[in-house]
């Protein structure tokens, strides 16, 4: 049986009941994690950008279908995942997934929430369509990655498709025919090069997937014909997007559920710069550094990080995230990387500007989450290495409860207030309401 029938089949059948108590979990800490930083992105600075995509939209948006996050207003489906899906991850703050080499929740929660508000479905087929829709992207990106990502695709974007696929697929109880279909659908959309890091067209990617995952489930479900072997097939997806395409990756689904594998940020930046930060602030934390007295600083990452995150010269705050040199200067300067730290302002400051002047980041053999990063200090040298994807993953659900509350309450009050508590709680405690209960807390 080929991989597009074993992924069908696997989706079509999943249940509440199968799913493990862990990956339920890190399901609806995946949510709120998204809920929040899809609400920090409309409110931002940043937000006002999404506040002329809606204008430029409006004109042509159909039936009130499902809610835009904040702006208490209802749009189709489709431009409500689009835009939603802009907006979660326009700061970068959302969480990841090593296999996927890309942020799963991104292009999958905006089309299970649109698609689930507009059935109205329970919190329970929620978690299970996002649970199917996890397993679908990171499977497929463990088969066709590290080639995929290094060839210049943006996984979040082209396996997003797939992800957002298989959850509507889901939602609308396709049977295995017509997930293979939905599947095909989605994958003849999949696009998005790295070309566009650092401006709007990286956050529309996931918005665009979440919203053809939508497409290619309502397609699939009135009989759209498309490829029965979208992932292996001689000209399907794996072997054009990947030159060493590892079939047998996509198979022995729920074993872990990949779910239980998303880790989240702690940092508002790109995660290939969370290694180097966290060196940096353990450094400073442990030797008490003061940045006057550091003389240099030697970041050691892997080329990809380099190529992804290695802007030398940033302008800019959303620049300033995909940049290892301002990272690692605001962890020494600031003490901390939280998104009132990546401004246009303080990326030009010149307390910060001098201290990058004296850091430089070469390629190493070190993984691709991992950094060394190596600190002359009147004489003395400090070394800190760090593989931050083993570090977090062996964080424990009750742990990450903890830090996300705190970013969720840190990124949502100024939009909320005290609501916040109890959005928390909603989520906390999706299994018990509806899709619609929780969308009407967040308008």
């Amino acid at each position: 049986m080929g991989a597009t029938r074993k992924l069908a089949e696997f989706v079509s059948q999943l249940e509440y009941s199968d799913i493990s108590k862990n990956a339920i979990e890190k399901a609806k800490l995946c949510l709120m994690d998204w809920i929040g930083v899809t609400i920090a992105g409309f409110i931002s600075t940043e937000g006002k950008k999404l506040d002329r995509m809606i204008d430029s939209l409006s004109p042509f948006f159909g039936q009130p279908q499902a809610t835009l996050l904040t702006k208490n207003r209802k749009v189709d489906i489709f431009n409500a995942a689009l835009i939603n899906g802009t907006a979660g991850h326009l700061l970068d703050f959302d969480d990841v997934h090593a296999g996927m080499f890309g942020h799963p929740s991104v292009p999958v929660m905006p089309a299970v929430l649109s698609v689930g508000e507009y059935l109205n479905v329970d919190g329970k087929k929620l978690i299970t369509a996002i649970v199917a829709g996890f397993e679908a992207e990171c499977r497929i990106g463990e088969a066709v990655n590290i080639e995929h990502y290094a060839a210049g695709w943006h996984s979040t974007a082209t396996l997003g498709c797939f992800g957002a696929a298989a959850a509507v697929a889901k939602l609308l109880d396709l049977d295995v025919d017509k997930t293979i279909a939905a599947l095909g659908i989605a994958g003849t959309q999949a696009f998005g090069v790295r070309q566009t890091f650092g401006t709007m067209c990286k956050p529309f990617h996931p918005g665009k997937a979440a919203s053809n995952g939508i497409l290619a489930g309502i397609l699939a479900k009135d009989g759209f014909t498309a490829p029965t072997q979208i992932l292996e097939g001689p000209n399907g997806f794996g072997k054009v997007y990947s030159t060493k395409f590892d079939e047998s990756k996509i198979d022995n689904f729920g074993k872990p559920y990949k779910a239980e594998e998303v880790v989240y940020k702690r940092y508002a930046s790109c995660y290939l710069t969370h290694a180097p930060i966290r060196c940096t602030l353990d450094l400073k934390k442990e030797h008490n550094v003061d940045p006057k007295n550091v003389d240099e600083i030697v970041v050691k990452v892997n080329k990809q990080a380099i190529d992804v995150a290695g802007k030398e010269d940033p302008k800019t705050g959303l620049e300033g995230k995909f940049s290892i040199k301002y990272c690692v200067a605001l962890a020494l300067t600031v003490g901390k990387a939280l998104e009132s730290q990546f401004t246009d302002e303080l990326v030009n400051s010149p307390e910060i500007r001098k201290v990058m002047q004296k850091i430089s980041v070469v390629p190493a053999e070190v993984g691709e989450a991992e950094a060394e990063v190596v600190m002359k200090v009147g004489g003395e040298t400090l070394q800190k290495r760090l593989n931050l994807i083993a570090a977090e993953m062996k964080t424990p659900v009750d742990e990450w409860k903890v830090v996300l509350e705190e970013k969720f309450t840190d990124l949502v009050k100024p939009y909320a207030g005290e609501r916040v508590v109890e959005i928390v709680n909603l989520i906390k405690n999706i299994e018990k309401i509806s899709a619609v209960e929780l969308t009407e807390m967040l308008r």
